[in-house]
């Protein structure tokens, strides 16, 4: 073999070696950083999920237990605390009362923003577009700024301490985004599928009835469970709005449940593992759309 038949074996030898050892660097790098994100995926779990069983522990065990020692899973299943609540509290009429509230705000939110977004996507008048910038900046405005304004405005409308007249307050509190996401999704509809419905002589209350309304179903789906969790949360106007006791919301009642039972803290544990249960099967039942719309809202946004 002549030299430079060698020289050419060699140069070749090293440079698959080099690309070999670039290869198993950048494998190795890869690695790395997939091994990275589910660590901090992983802590970020731990971290989320341990007060929520530390809680459902807590549920089964007496305040002596709970103050003595710390444990995640309980010396036995005590449902004793789960009994109190169900029949010498407050919470399965402050259970009643957030379920009522809640599901009569999303009704009644569905029944204003989805004719609204069908309007504001689907027809075009010269005030569209700055409608839909109004209601995109009220995103922006913290809800406490305008509290003292609301609750002025509802005592001299006397609708102070009354059950439902917190609804008002949720619907527009949440109208905004609502109106904001479900615009997104009605845009990204084909308008195509409109003229042919027209042709095929759908009007338009059948247009956005059988068509939008169901191709909208995601955007639909992440409206109703982040006004859900919005309305089942709330605490500050729930509690300067609802002054008559027997209406009071069920996170209301949790802060008041030191004062009227002392501090038991098996039975504040199972009040909360109340609150919080209604939100989890809510989220299971619609994860999946939840998802789905929230991914197809990052593209079309």
């Amino acid at each position: 073999m002549s030299l430079r038949g060698k020289g050419g074996a060699q140069f070749m030898e090293i440079a698959a070696s080099k690309e070999k050892v670039r290869r198993s660097s950048r494998s190795f790098s890869g690695m790395l950083g997939v091994a990275v994100k589910y660590a901090v995926l992983i802590a970020h779990s731990v971290f989320t999920l341990l007060p929520l069983v530390w809680i459902a522990s807590n549920s089964f065990r007496n305040t002596d237990q709970i103050l003595t020692s710390i444990r995640l899973i309980p010396e036995s299943f005590d449902f004793s605390n789960y009994a109190k609540v169900i029949t010498a509290s407050n919470i399965p009429k402050a259970f009643y009362n957030s379920l009522s509230i809640t599901f009569v705000t999303l009704a009644l939110l569905l029944a204003v923003a989805l004719p609204a977004s069908f309007a504001l996507s689907r027809f075009r008048f010269k005030a569209s577009g700055y409608i839909y910038m109004f209601f995109a900046a009220a995103i922006f405005v913290p809800g406490i700024t305008v509290l003292p304004m609301v609750f002025k405005l509802f005592n001299d409308l006397h609708l102070l301490g009354y059950k439902y007249s917190i609804v008002l307050s949720y619907v527009v509190g949440e109208l905004p985004l609502s109106l904001f996401l479900l615009v997104m999704f009605m845009r990204a509809i084909p308008h195509e599928l409109d003229e042919s419905a027209i042709i095929d002589g759908c009007g338009t209350w059948k247009m956005f009835t059988l068509i939008t309304v169901p191709m909208s179903r995601n955007g639909i789906v992440t409206v109703l469970i982040l006004a859900f969790v919005a309305v089942w949360n709330d605490y500050l106007l729930a509690l300067i709005m609802l002054t008559n006791k027997a209406y009071r919301t069920l996170s209301v009642t949790l802060a008041f449940t030191k004062d009227e039972n002392g501090i038991n803290y098996g039975m504040m544990s199972a009040s909360i593992v109340f609150a919080v249960v209604p939100m989890i099967v809510f989220y299971l039942i619609i994860k999946d759309q939840l998802i789905k719309g929230m991914t197809l809202g990052a593209v079309k946004g």
